[in-house]
């Protein structure tokens, strides 16, 4: 949603009916691919409706100047800053981060597409354009929810799958990740191109973890890890080429590239040996752990990994999952502890 198209609109006192939303999807067919219900705000609790076609939500005040669009004649959508504002009491924590790191990332969730998905050609929001929201609305229901989770979410991510191979590698450990230092997404490096006598490139690695200050590899400064995430199933002859050729250019920048198939994402054993491969690389050593404390933590990573695979981005059920949990107890497989 760009700048430009942004407006003010009053809040409506009441929810349409469903004869207003079938007229309104009759005069605006885009408005028919939208699942049902459509969630409408509105000002006050008396106006509320919930019906198969409509379901309502409060603000209990006018929202700051730019925070709507018009999109067709008499409806409007909210900015992408107060979408997540307007979600967050709905969602996990974990939910929120993925939400936000969608909404500052440069894929659209579409289940209808083949792949699930369609790139942009910028994020919608930025994480300096949520904070100024944040500030501008002061004391709203859902809003320091967002300022935590936004200090964990992804920035230029370009894709549901990478957002959450760099959740997993870059939360602490106590949120199931391995602690590493992310510094970027899809963030353009120069290098020179081996194929094309050496002229100057670009490179964007999926994900970049930060090097120590004064990190040396091999008598060389070390700027970082890339780590790219390959989700094809066969890669080509071609597509190997492809994957030596960005390799060695990263290599010749004092980067150190590692390449992680769906099936390794998979696999909590491969993961946990990566990260103490790409701690290696990096000079950062492991905390000691005591035996519980590691089963412990190894349990956290298995949890993130199933969690995260849970959120497809459309059905936010995080919440019914954890009452579940609480109600019921949660069973853990014996692979989550390392055991045979």
């Amino acid at each position: 949603m760009e700048r430009r198209q942004r407006c003010d609109a009053p809040i409506p006192e009441q929810g349409p009916s469903d004869a207003e939303i079938a007229d309104l999807i009759a005069r605006t067919p885009p408005l028919a691919r939208i699942a049902r219900p459509i969630e409408v705000l509105i000002a006050g609790e008396e106006g509320r409706r919930r019906s198969k076609l409509v379901k309502t939500h409060t603000a209990p005040r006018e929202l700051p100047p730019g925070s709507v669009a018009l999109i067709a004649p008499d409806i409007y959508c909210v900015s992408p800053e107060h979408l997540a504002v307007q979600m967050a009491p709905q969602l996990t924590e974990l939910e929120l981060i993925v939400l936000l790191s969608e909404l500052m990332g440069v894929y659209a969730i579409a289940p209808e597409l083949e792949g699930g998905m369609f790139q942009r050609r910028t994020a919608p929001t930025t994480r300096e354009a949520i904070l100024a929201h944040l500030d501008a609305l002061g004391s709203f229901a859902g809003a320091s929810k967002v300022r935590r989770a936004l200090r964990y979410a992804c920035v230029s991510s370009g894709s549901p799958r990478e957002t959450k191979l760099s959740l997993r590698l870059g939360l602490n450990p106590a949120r199931g990740g391995y602690g590493l230092d992310v510094l970027s997404m899809n963030a353009p490096l120069e290098v020179k191109r081996i194929h094309d006598r050496m002229r100057a490139g670009v490179r964007k690695p999926d994900v970049l973890l930060r090097a120590p200050a004064g990190a040396m590899r091999g008598g060389r400064p070390l700027l970082g890890v890339a780590v790219e995430y390959d989700g094809k199933d066969h890669a080509s002859e071609g597509a190997h080429a492809r994957d030596a050729e960005r390799h060695n250019e990263l290599t010749a920048i004092g980067v150190v590239e590692y390449i992680v198939t769906k099936w390794q994402y998979r696999d909590l054993d491969y993961m946990d040996g990566l990260a103490d491969q790409i701690r290696n690389e990096l000079g950062v050593p492991a905390k000691r752990r005591t035996h519980a404390e590691a089963r412990r933590l190894r349990l956290l990573r298995w949890r993130l990994y199933l969690e995260l695979d849970r959120i497809d981005g459309v059905n936010w059920s995080g919440r019914a999952r954890e009452r579940e949990r609480a109600e019921s107890g949660e069973v853990v497989p014996a692979e989550a502890y390392g055991l045979d």
